[in-house]
């Protein structure tokens, strides 16, 4: 093989690939919006939409205040809440014109006066989400309100409020700041780049393959001196650098993103600061590369196939869901690298790259998985290089 020919042909793919619009957006302008959008502009949605939905007034129906009226009178200050009028409180619920509903036992003040229990049952539709935070402010309304009996009856028997709590409880997190910084990263990036890597080199493996079919230059490239293994050597390498390039630029673009975004994980643990340890990058661009090949080649294959760039499109999209569902157990709890699943592909890139962003560096596994990876890249690439020997393969119109 003359690596002067498929040098030719890489730079003449790669210049092709960059005139494409569709290729620019889907390897450059994708990964680099995508995480921002989502990280930045959806939470701020969500954070909006609940802070209104908190704001909102809940319409309620009591059944049997008037066994309750010191409580009764206490939800009717409560701004949050508006008391109406409703003889089917379930079809009301049903019909979204209340948010929940109460009623009290009909003994509700002379269990509570005789030192006794008694009972409230909420009415609401977990399905609704107003209904679950109207729920759940009712909720909090009765423990305080029972936590203001309990310290009154304990009062009233001379009892220490502290008695109520033996055990105190201290939690101090141990984790290191690199697992920390990395373990939000672990819970998303393995899927997320592991799905840009294929989308990004989807377009470019239909443009260099159906694309010239249906532009009828394939046939010219045919003629040409190289033989068939540069040409897909060639073609391969450029599909592989549009699919290599999308990961690198999709990691860079989250890791920036969720820098920036949480600094500090106060809710983790007190001064936790966001850090993401360099030789993780590393590891996981280093384990990209075999990943990337085997998706380019297995791209390639498939339009190779195809007779037009529609139909290689319809051959592609199902490959994503392929994908996705193994590229998912970086997020699924139960799932552990093991030396079982290090021979799964997908599986195991994305299992081991979660480990490596916790700052776990399973060294073994790291070495069977990109050995494995790469055996399999090897053997989808050979099964290329012969499609592209086919006449009838590559001449299906």
């Amino acid at each position: 093989m003359n690596s002067k020919k498929v040098k030719i042909i890489y730079f003449k793919e790669v210049k092709d690939m960059l005139r494409d619009r569709r290729t620019l957006i889907s390897m450059i302008l994708v990964p680099i919006l995508l995480f921002p959008i989502l990280m930045f502009g959806m939470s701020s949605l969500m954070i909006k939409m609940t802070k209104q939905a908190a704001k909102r007034v809940n319409p309620i129906v009591v059944i049997g205040g008037d066994n309750a009226p010191a409580l009764f009178s206490q939800l009717k200050m409560d701004k949050s809440f508006e008391i109406v009028p409703e003889s089917d409180y379930q079809a009301a619920l049903k019909d979204k014109k209340i948010t929940a509903a109460l009623e009290f036992s009909t003994d509700f003040e002379k269990k509570i006066d005789a030192g006794n229990s008694a009972q409230i049952k909420i009415y609401y539709d977990a399905a609704e989400i107003r209904s679950e935070m109207a729920s759940g402010k009712l909720d909090n309304l009765f423990k305080a309100f029972q936590d203001s009996v309990v310290t009154e009856r304990l009062k009233v028997k001379k009892v220490d409020r502290s008695l109520l709590h033996p055990v105190k409880v201290q939690k101090e997190n141990l984790a290191p700041k690199e697992k920390m910084g990395g373990f939000f990263l672990a819970m998303f990036l393995p899927y997320m780049i592991m799905i840009m890597a294929l989308t990004g080199a989807m377009y470019p493996a239909i443009d260099l393959t159906a694309g010239e079919k249906e532009r009828g230059t394939m046939e010219t490239l045919l003629v040409s001196p190289a033989s068939r293994g540069e040409i897909t050597s060639g073609k391969f390498l450029a599909v592989f650098t549009a699919s290599l390039i999308t990961s690198i630029v999709s990691t860079g673009s989250m890791v920036i993103t969720a820098g920036s975004s949480f600094t500090r994980f106060e809710e983790m643990g007190k001064g936790a600061v966001f850090s993401v340890n360099p030789l993780s990058i590393l590891i996981l661009i280093l384990l990209m590369i075999p990943y990337c090949c085997l998706a380019s080649s297995i791209l390639l294959s498939l339009s190779l196939f195809a007779k037009s760039y529609k139909e290689a499109q319809s051959y592609l999209s199902p490959l994503l869901i392929v994908i996705i569902l193994p590229a998912m157990v970086s997020f699924l709890p139960g799932f552990e690298l093991s030396a079982r699943l290090a021979f799964i592909p997908v599986i195991n890139t994305s299992l081991v790259l979660k480990e490596v962003l916790l700052g776990t560096y399973h060294w073994g596994f790291i070495g069977l998985i990109f050995l494995s990876t790469t055996i399999y890249a090897s053997i989808a690439i050979f099964i290329t290089r012969r499609l592209f020997e086919r006449e009838q393969v590559l001449f299906r119109t």
